[in-house]
């Protein structure tokens, strides 16, 4: 009787190891497999409206953050809208009008505090929206601890080249006085502030990076602080 129990109390650790050992097998059969390339639950819908230049809302009233990448604020009421805003959010209507879409995962959450959906949208003939506003110039590239490493990475390269050939609000943002300002950035959170913000002084100092110009932090992986703002006025 004692060696029956022991046998049926084993079987569903045999289990568990069989499963944990299959799941090894196919990891090393498909070892390009990673979670930021596998599409999100009912990841395709059609594109319903745009708010801006990095989130949209599919016609099933589902709300969509294109991960990794920032735009330029349009603003609300009586706030006057970033530069470049309004042309960064022509830009992803012209890409997705009458476009049926499919979502991936960038990473480990799916989802922002806000509730919306967070993904690498594809285009239907595969092309990553992301990239395409990040490539030009539209959107600049924002890091978050939540996404895969491949690919931010693949962004980053994308801004770098967007701004060497000076595309999009490149063009005009680094020929600006500010652009030769120095800058100040957190290696903990990957944000940069303008030198002289008084929330750039609670930087510990073993995060605290310096930056001679705006474009070394762009290139350097950094995205602008939501604080102490200096974005310029639309023209």
């Amino acid at each position: 009787m004692r060696t029956d129990a022991k046998s049926q109390a084993a079987r569903p650790w045999r289990g568990l190891c069989a499963a944990v050992a299959l799941l090894g097998l196919l990891l090393c059969a498909y070892p390009g497999l990673r979670a930021e390339e596998q599409p999100l639950t009912q990841p395709d819908g059609m594109v319903a409206h745009c708010f801006d230049g990095d989130t949209f809302k599919l016609r099933d009233r589902r709300v969509v953050r294109l991960a990794g990448i920032d735009s330029p604020e349009l603003g609300r009421g009586e706030t006057i809208p970033q530069y470049y805003a309004r042309e960064a959010k022509a830009e992803l209507e012209r890409l997705t009008r009458g476009q049926q879409v499919s979502l991936y995962s960038a990473g480990v959450s799916d989802r922002d505090r806000h509730g919306r959906l967070v993904a690498d949208v594809r285009l239907a003939d595969g092309r990553s929206l992301n990239d395409l506003m990040v490539a030009s110039g539209a959107a600049f590239f924002y890091p978050h601890r939540d996404l895969g490493p491949e690919f931010q990475e693949r962004l980053r390269d994308l801004q770098a080249e967007a701004i060497r050939e000076r595309r999009g609000l490149w063009a005009h943002l680094l020929e600006l006085p500010l652009a030769q300002e120095t800058y100040v950035g957190n290696r903990g959170s990957l944000r940069f502030f303008p030198v002289n913000c008084p929330e750039a002084r609670h930087i510990k100092p073993r995060n605290r990076v310096h930056f001679g110009t705006l474009m070394d932090a762009f290139l350097a992986g950094y995205a602008p602080a939501r604080v102490c703002l200096f974005w310029p006025d639309a023209r």
